[in-house]
């Protein structure tokens, strides 16, 4: 019975050590499962980082991009009220011009009229708004006032 119960603590210590060889290669298996597990979520916090900063640059990018088209819209909306207060100008400019013409030619009419000839007319208005005299003029209206906006258009753009 000795021997029989010998036997059997050889045999128990034998699959002892049998469940203690798979107990030490699972926890071997386990911990290389576990290092494959980290490895692989280091990769994936590195990735997610990655386009984290990606992310990050492409809002920069955009909000650079909507601040360039703000900036162009404002350029587009400052050029289209530049060219009508141009117009605007223009225009004044153009009917000053029709109106000093008339009164011209209703002068000339004038004096052709009052001295009965038909002299040719000397008169250059740019000249005379530059505040220099032409050929033949006795008097020098006042130029026109300019107007602030005016005055603006008349400095160079920087």
């Amino acid at each position: 019975m000795v021997e029989g119960l010998m036997m059997d603590i050889a045999g128990a210590e034998e699959e002892i050590m049998r469940w203690k060889i798979a107990a030490l290669q699972e926890a071997d298996a386990g911990k290389a499962i576990e290092q494959e597990y980290i490895s692989q979520l280091a990769s994936v916090r590195q990735e997610l980082e990655e386009a984290s900063q990606a992310v990050i640059e492409s809002e920069k990018k955009l909000k650079l991009k909507e601040e360039t088209a703000e900036a162009a819209m404002a350029a587009r909306y400052a050029a289209e009220r530049s060219l009508r207060l141009a117009d605007t100008r223009a225009s004044r400019l153009r009917d000053r011009v029709e109106e000093l013409t008339r009164q011209l030619d209703d002068l000339d009419t004038r004096e052709a009229s009052r001295t009965g000839l038909n002299r040719p007319r000397y008169a250059c208005w740019p000249w005379q708004w530059l505040g220099l005299d032409y050929v033949g003029s006795t008097h020098r209206p006042e130029p026109p006032e300019q107007t602030a906006n005016e005055m603006e258009l008349s400095e160079p753009l920087i």
